[in-house]
């Protein structure tokens, strides 16, 4: 069954879906909206894979086996036929609920439709199918990087079958992740917790209580994780950041995940983080942080603008 598996969406998401699934030996067929759009996704997944090599994680000959079964394409109807198909478009309601009701009319009536969501409703992005379709669709939230990350959040939605969780579990178990299940809830686990951290590393840093490099070394040393909260920001990509907050605070209404006002400047201003070169730390063209930088990110960018918590 998970011989072949399309991806709609090449995004950060997308694209560590599909690897993870061609290094599983899985036939990948990414699905773009455009030329153009397909071919940034291709070389970003690449050059991803390259500074791999270059770190000594993975070889050349597997990198090229990786690509060799990833294959792109542009048109929905290039996922007609295939048993699993994985949407991990953005994280905007609207724009989910558009892919999933086209992927209704472009799928086999069989076919597992799985649903990237980090903090949607999987019930709600069902209503956007045909009524035969619901038990199809299932929620598995693939944690960023896809490839390192071996948790996998499975999420079933009201209408979910059990064909479904089925084929969820059996990707989760060919990637060699574990599955966490968690009930239909915004945020889940993973993605309500992070959230509020690194908003609350952002406000901490606007409000100047401690530095950028202080915030991020005091809560590696105290929790031993890899990346402090504005480092991991930075790697999900601000933007993606900042839409992932908005539908919480939407959702929930809790202060929390009403993104701060720096998070939203920063974006405003390009800084996306380590796909662009520029967010709470510079990165080179390869993605590796710069030993040094100069932004200047110690004192709030609007002197003396209220906190609007």
């Amino acid at each position: 069954m998970f011989d072949q598996v399309g991806v709609v969406g090449g995004g950060t998401a997308g694209r560590g879906i599909a690897r993870a699934l061609a290094q599983a030996g899985v036939d990948v067929t990414l699905v773009e909206a455009s030329d153009r759009a397909l071919a940034v996704s291709l070389e970003n997944l690449r050059e991803g894979m390259d500074r791999d090599i270059a770190r000594w994680s993975i070889t050349e000959s597997e990198r090229d086996a990786v690509l060799a079964r990833v294959h792109g394409r542009v048109s929905l109807e290039t996922v007609h036929g295939l048993p699993v198909v994985v949407e991990a478009i953005q994280e905007d309601r609207e724009a989910k609920e558009a892919l999933l009701h086209a992927l209704d009319r472009s799928t086999r009536p069989d076919a597992v439709l799985i649903t990237n969501t980090s903090t949607l409703s999987v019930s709600a992005l069902a209503d956007r199918l045909s009524p035969r379709r619901r038990p199809w669709l299932v929620g598995l939230h693939f944690l960023h990087p896809v490839t390192r990350v071996k948790a996998v959040e499975l999420v079933r939605g009201r209408d979910t079958g059990p064909e479904a969780l089925e084929a969820a579990r059996g990707i989760v178990d060919l990637l060699g992740k574990e599955l966490i299940e968690v009930a239909e809830y915004p945020g889940y686990v993973t993605s309500r917790l992070t959230l509020a951290l690194i908003n609350e590393a952002a406000h901490t840093l606007m409000e100047g209580v401690a530095t950028r490099d202080a915030i991020d070394r005091a809560m590696k040393l105290r929790f031993g994780w890899r990346y402090g909260p504005l480092a991991l920001a930075d790697e999900m990509g601000l933007d993606s950041v900042v839409r992932a907050l908005e539908s919480m605070w939407s959702e929930l209404g809790l202060p929390q995940y009403r993104p701060c006002p720096l998070l939203r400047q920063m974006v405003t201003r390009g800084w996306l983080g380590e796909k662009n070169g520029r967010g709470f730390y510079r990165y080179d063209d390869a993605g590796n942080r710069l030993a040094s930088d100069d932004l200047d990110l110690e004192r709030p960018p609007l002197p003396g603008a209220e906190d609007p918590r």
